[in-house]
């Protein structure tokens, strides 16, 4: 009964300073609780915190994506309408220049055509001529040439006659005189006679023999030249037939 006794007290003893303990340790937890709460409370709202900064931070870097997107895009937009612009003017430059270098192509090619055209007429011509002094040298007779001879050289020396010899100056230093054939001394005689009664010059006419001439007489006094052949009549003949063909 004693030992009880004895034993109730330590029983309650450690009864109470288990109480103690146990309420001490609640205290202890929940004031760590208590803390821990705080801490993760604290904790959650840095991170809310830093979730709001990286959410403004993400919602500036869209903005300024946007922004320099939209940037990009016009000038862009720009350099596109740019470059339209100048390959424009670089289309109608080389259109121009085209332009330009046909029509000179075309002029220089009427050029030539109208310059090949020509010298197509003056070989027509020449041969023309030369087909006719042909033709009447086949035709005609030594006779019957020396009688034509004789009918120019007459129109010629009448056409003399007929001459104003007022603003001509002959200069008997300088004279030639080229036939066919050779002249008939009444010829000659009347020829020497008209130049002195005209111009008052005492010239013997000595003439050159050149038989290309077909008939007829040039002569050259000065200033005073005539061309009274058949190859030059041939000659202007010719050149009658290209003004009418449109030469």
């Amino acid at each position: 009964m004693e030992m009880i006794k004895v034993i109730i007290p330590i029983v309650i003893a450690n009864a109470v300073a288990l109480a103690v303990i146990i309420a001490g340790i609640r205290f202890f937890v929940k004031a760590s609780m208590t803390k821990a709460v705080a801490r993760i409370q604290q904790v959650e709202a840095e991170v809310r915190k830093k979730e709001e900064g990286i959410r403004r931070e993400i919602e500036e870097h869209e903005k300024e994506f946007s922004r320099k997107k939209a940037e990009a895009e016009n000038a862009l937009q720009q350099q596109k309408e740019a470059s339209e612009k100048e390959i424009s003017a670089m289309k109608e430059q080389v259109v121009g220049d085209a332009k330009k270098e046909s029509e000179r192509i075309l002029s220089a090619a009427k050029r030539n055509e109208e310059k090949l055209r020509q010298q197509v007429l003056q070989e027509m011509e020449g041969k023309a001529v030369d087909y006719g002094a042909q033709v009447f040298k086949l035709v005609f007779s030594d006779k019957l040439t020396e009688s034509v001879n004789r009918q120019f050289i007459d129109e010629l020396l009448d056409a003399l006659q007929e001459v104003d010899s007022t603003s001509i100056t002959v200069d008997s230093a300088d004279v030639q005189f080229t036939t066919s054939h050779p002249m008939a001394a009444d010829q000659k005689e009347r020829l020497e006679k008209l130049l002195e009664e005209k111009f008052n010059v005492k010239i013997k006419v000595e003439e050159k023999v050149n038989k290309d001439l077909l008939a007829g007489i040039v002569f050259k006094l000065g200033s005073l030249e005539i061309d009274g052949t058949l190859l030059n009549r041939f000659q202007e003949a010719a050149s009658e037939v290209k003004k009418s063909a449109g030469g």
